[in-house]
């Protein structure tokens, strides 16, 4: 038995499925239901801090498995001393503060080789990869779709849920919100 579909079949985003009448039935698909735009629709600038330079990930990998190995040895000699003195405990905390950064820039170096794009200092700044394996530090800004005004970029959610990369406006920071995508935006020739 053949059943009519009576429902529009135009291109505005809607969807009708099924047999029979869905006249003016709209469903969404994907997305929530906000609207999408272009990094050239938002006009978003990025921002390179250090004054544009960048860092190998190859070197800061380097940089923290030398001074990794460097402060666990001046840790251990510290403290198993083969002819026991009295030592400042400065000593200990300067390797053990040494070996945290050591682990920073290793993790550092190994997140960015996957993502390309992650958050870095007070959620306001961001490390990228460039094409070469560069590593920089960048902030970023947009003209408010909506509004005109400009935008920051931000990496705002709770501390232990999901976090969002997204441009918050100056003028409306509550409803002018715009989610980041960070495959679209163009990649730093180095």
């Amino acid at each position: 038995m053949p059943h009519d579909n009576h429902g529009s079949q135009s291109g505005d985003n809607s969807l009708n499925v099924g047999v029979g009448d869905f006249r003016d039935a709209n469903v969404n698909v994907g997305g929530n239901g906000r609207p999408t735009f272009t990094p050239e629709q938002m006009g978003i600038r990025r921002h390179q801090a250090l004054g544009g330079h960048s860092v190998k990930s190859e070197n800061l990998s380097t940089f923290g498995i030398v001074t990794g190995i460097a402060s666990v040895a001046g840790l251990y000699f510290t403290l198993f001393q083969a002819f026991p003195r009295s030592q400042h405990s400065s000593w200990s905390t300067a390797f053990i503060f040494m070996f945290a950064i050591a682990i920073f820039s290793v993790s550092v170096a190994a997140v960015i080789r996957k993502r390309k794009f992650e958050h870095f200092l007070f959620r306001k700044y961001y490390i990228e990869a460039g094409n070469h394996n560069g590593l920089y530090l960048s902030s970023f800004t947009a003209t408010c779709p909506w509004c005109q005004s400009k935008m920051h970029l931000r990496n705002i959610g709770p501390k232990d849920g999901p976090c969002y990369d997204r441009f918050i406006c100056e003028r409306n920071p509550r409803q002018h919100t715009v989610d980041l995508d960070p495959t679209v935006l163009p990649e730093i020739e180095e």
